[in-house]
């Protein structure tokens, strides 16, 4: 693991500067949040895995409950001797791995999946018959649309019989302007046959996030020449796609999509790992295997509030750099001055 080849000045990098140990009330959210989500994902933890597994279920939960309590009364706890989003995440994983937990949101994952690919197809016929113009601020806002749509996880967790309509979420999005708003800029350049040779794409959720938001994108990005790296997750990490479930669903689009399936087999789409295991990316500890992909590219796109904006917001790049996400906690769009729903579309070419 090494730092990302095409960040600015990795020696001052910080993935993650919001320290909470002298926050009072943002310190309360966040582990009042982590504490009540953690016993969620223990229920379905043990809905995945052997009856045998149950004292590992209950280790699990006693260990992080202990440490939410010593957080409460010792914020600095922690190794690092702060308390960031990403040292919880951090935390939370090393629990879950060490209890041998697997990945329990398997299902969920796997369903959001399949329900995606079945919407892929009327998808993209709608946005291949659109002008350029119109097309490139649909697919962003499809992108916000796909990151909503992930909301729709709840319902299914839940046993809603109802699945969410991905369509209806873009009729949901809030009105231009948005909370960060470079999107006519963004539009500008990306009508730009060739503007860019190589673009690495950090992305976000399994389902509807994924299949829905980014593909799309980068789709059409690729066949204005542009070379795509999608870097996912290692490990699971909640919702988030890993590597290995995004070569899974490329490959179920590509069968579908012959557009999609000329790019995968002549290398124009990729998919790497990012040796990341956590819902926010470390630009600090990247894979060398996403390096080598990365050397050459030319723009960078963070996609999804815990890459984009809980981590990394201010990251300096030697490159064209792209943020896009739906701000889906209020603590954290307060961070940039935003409300719960805020689209952000933060654009930085380097000339």
């Amino acid at each position: 693991m090494a730092n990302f080849v095409l960040l600015k000045d990795p020696a001052c990098y910080v993935a993650d500067d919001w320290d909470m140990a002298g926050r009072a009330a943002s310190r309360g959210h966040w582990l009042d949040l982590f504490e009540a989500h953690f016993a969620e994902t223990l229920k379905l933890a043990a809905s995945n895995l052997p009856e045998t597994s149950a004292p590992n279920v209950a280790r699990a939960s006693e260990e992080f409950s202990t440490w939410m309590a010593r957080l409460r009364r010792d914020p600095t706890a922690l190794d690092s001797g702060r308390l960031t989003g990403m040292d919880l995440d951090r935390l939370r994983e090393r629990v879950m791995r060490e209890n041998e937990l697997g990945d329990p949101y398997r299902r969920i994952k796997d369903r959001e999946n399949a329900l995606a690919v079945s919407l892929y197809g009327d998808l993209t016929a709608q946005l291949d018959a659109m002008s350029d113009g119109e097309r490139w601020p649909a697919m962003v806002r499809g992108i916000f649309a796909g990151n909503r749509f992930d909301l729709g996880a709840q319902s299914i967790r839940h046993g809603s019989q109802r699945a969410p309509d991905f369509f209806e979420s873009f009729s949901g999005l809030k009105p231009r302007p948005w909370r960060v708003d470079d999107l006519d800029a963004l539009a500008a350049d990306l009508q730009r046959p060739g503007r860019w040779a190589k673009a690495v794409v950090f992305v976000d959720n399994a389902g509807g996030d994924f299949v829905l938001g980014i593909v799309p994108f980068v789709r059409a990005l690729a066949a204005c020449g542009t070379q795509i790296v999608l870097a996912a997750n290692e490990g699971p990490a909640l919702n988030d796609i890993t590597i290995a479930e995004a070569h899974d669903v490329l490959a179920r689009l590509g069968r579908i999509d012959e557009v999609l399936a000329a790019q995968l087999t002549e290398g124009r789409i990729r998919a790497v790992s990012s040796g990341g295991r956590f819902p926010m990316i470390d630009l600090a500890n990247v894979s060398d295997e996403l390096n080598d992909a990365a050397r050459d590219a030319d723009l960078v796109i963070l996609e999804g509030m815990g890459r984009a904006i809980e981590s990394n917001y201010d990251a300096q790049f030697t490159v064209d750099s792209l943020h896009l996400a739906l701000l889906k906690d209020e603590e954290i769009a307060g961070r940039i001055g935003g409300e719960l729903y805020d689209c952000v579309c933060k654009y930085r070419p380097l000339a």
